[in-house]
This record gives C-alpha cells, structure tokens and sequence, in this order.
C-alpha cells in the first residue's frame, strides 16, 4: 500500500454528479434573462462555490449579493444531492477494501460538504469517512493545496502519508505539487485527460480496476 490516508475529492470522483453541475449555472442564470455560453462551465470548474458566487455576481454584473447567488445554487443542487445524484460504479467496493486494509479515508470537496452529506448517507458510503471537508473553510479553492494540507493535519498525518483523488487535472497539479501521491480517476467531464494521466500516480477509467 502506498498510502495510509485518501482524501477523495466528491464531485466526478465518488459521485456522478458533474451533470448536475453542468445544469446548475444556466438555469440560474435563465432566471435574469442570461443565456450562457457553452464554455462557462469550464471556465468556473476551477472555483468553489463560494468563489462561483463572486464570480457571476462580478461576470454578469448580476444585483443580486454574491452570498445570496452561493444560497440559491446551494437549495437547487442540495435538492439533487438528497434525492438523485448516485455513486461512480466500483466507488463503494473500493471504499470497503480501503476500509479493510486499514486506511483512513475523508472527503474534500470544493463543494460544500454538508451538500453532499445526505448523497453520501443515501448511497450507503458516509460511514468510511472520518470527516469531510471543503474549500469554504479554507478561503480557497483547489488551485490551492489548502484543503488538502487541511484534511492531512486533521488526520494528524504528513503529506507523504496521503493520497489524493481526483477527477480534474488542475486539482491533480495542485496535489502533486504540493507532494501528495495522486490517483486520477476518469470522468466524462473533463477534457483534459493527457493531464489528468500525466499528475497521477494512478490512473483509472473504473474504480473497478482497483478491486478485481
């Protein structure tokens, strides 16, 4: 085993949920007239959601205070995450043999965490994880190593110790730089998968691979 600890990421890593995600935005912003271009997902998957807030309060020129925008995606996504969005195929396997070898597992997503607690709970996986956390309590998002370095000294663990998984290959740079090991984990979602291969340590397309 090489690591001790794993620090998944959430969205399009343990669940698949990017879809969801995908929608959110638009259909926000259909609610001030605003039809949005078919790269504004890319360009905010980089922020959490409370940067998003900022970000399309700034974009758009929206009169309407950021931390309401971060309110009214919350209500529309919590709606998902408690009732629709389902587990990556081989997630929950994998999480079990973890659990079975010893490794402490937490989630750290830049997200918010207590969003994605009732998916985690209805999909039977909420129990393997020590804790969660997410970028709003670090101020930043994943560009930084923060949340990251934040879910190692809650475990009490050094950077070494750790492996980071991940879906995106802008959150994988930031892991691998910062000297967590890094497994990538293909989703749909992310165009740059040359990247998401080139910062993992560990690449999967199924999180099967890892249990047969």
């Amino acid at each position: 085993m090489r690591f001790q600890y794993a620090i998944f990421d959430m969205d399009g890593t343990l669940l698949d949920s990017i879809p969801y995600w995908d929608r959110l935005v638009p259909e926000f912003l259909r609610t001030f007239g605003i039809e949005a271009s078919a790269k504004l997902n890319e360009q905010m998957a980089v922020l959490s959601i409370q940067e998003s807030g900022v970000w399309l309060k700034e974009h758009f020129s929206l009169d309407v205070a950021s931390e309401d925008i971060v309110q009214e995606l919350s209500v529309r996504i919590g709606k998902d995450y408690a009732e629709n969005i389902p587990l990556k195929p081989g997630v929950k396997e994998w999480l079990a043999r973890l659990k079975e070898q010893g490794v402490c597992m937490c989630v750290a997503t830049a997200s918010s965490a207590e969003l994605g607690r009732p998916a985690l709970l209805r999909n039977g996986i909420l129990s393997y994880f020590d804790f969660l956390v997410d970028c709003g309590m670090v101020g930043v998002g994943k560009s930084s190593p923060a949340v990251y370095e934040l879910a190692a000294d809650k475990f009490g663990a050094s950077i070494r110790q750790c492996a980071v998984v991940e879906d995106t290959s802008f959150a994988l740079k930031t892991a691998k730089e910062a000297g967590f090991w890094t497994i990538g984990v293909y989703d749909a979602s992310e165009p740059d998968q040359e990247g998401v291969r080139n910062y993992s340590d560990r690449y999967i397309k199924d999180y099967r691979e890892l249990v047969e």
